[in-house]
């Protein structure tokens, strides 16, 4: 799949998302938020995301790591295509893209232990193809590898949304976990 374009890998995935039954979506979120969240966010601090309609829901893996005990902070869209965050669990007020964001608040995800990261494909190799816009690579590019100390950076995917490889660029931020209904991949 490397030598396909990002734009037609993407536009690829989004049309096979649209195809999922409301049934299959909400399926694969409470088997991923079944997994061992304990494990794999070992710290104190998570970052999460409020998913969008086809994506794998998020509701359940961030109410089982509120319970775990976990702070859960979640992405704020702002202009330049950066993210701002805020604490989950406070009143989340929808954006002009239908996304629930929260309150800004100063919060240092380079502190985080792991950072939940949307992906429409993902590669066995750490490669992510996101929706194209940067929001997590501009977020990701000041924050160490995982390999360095830094957060565990985590992809919530559908099973059949990952790949050997998917294709990437140099400023694309590599991931270390897939996490799908079906599996947890690590990344070597």
């Amino acid at each position: 799949m490397v030598s396909r374009s990002k734009d037609t890998v993407r536009e690829q995935s989004i049309s096979l998302r649209s195809a999922r039954s409301s049934m299959e979506i909400s399926a694969a979120g409470l088997a991923i938020g079944n997994h061992d969240w304990a494990a794999l966010c070992r710290g104190q601090l998570v970052t999460c995301f409020v998913s969008m309609a086809t994506e794998p829901p998020t509701t359940q893996v961030r109410t089982k790591l509120i319970e775990l005990g976990k702070t859960v902070v979640l992405p704020i869209m702002k202009s330049g295509n950066s993210l701002a965050w805020g604490f989950d669990g406070t009143s989340l007020v929808k954006n002009s893209y239908g996304i629930f964001e929260p309150t800004p608040a100063k919060i240092d995800i380079t502190t985080a232990s792991a950072i939940l990261i949307p992906a429409l494909r993902v590669g066995r190799d750490g490669s992510r193809l996101g929706r194209g816009a940067g929001y997590y690579d501009r977020a990701l590019s000041n924050v160490p590898a995982h390999i360095s100390g830094g957060p565990l950076r985590i992809c919530l995917v559908f099973d059949d949304e990952v790949d050997d490889s998917v294709p990437s660029e140099a400023h694309d931020a590599p991931i270390d976990v897939i996490v799908t209904p079906n599996q947890i991949i690590q990344i070597s």
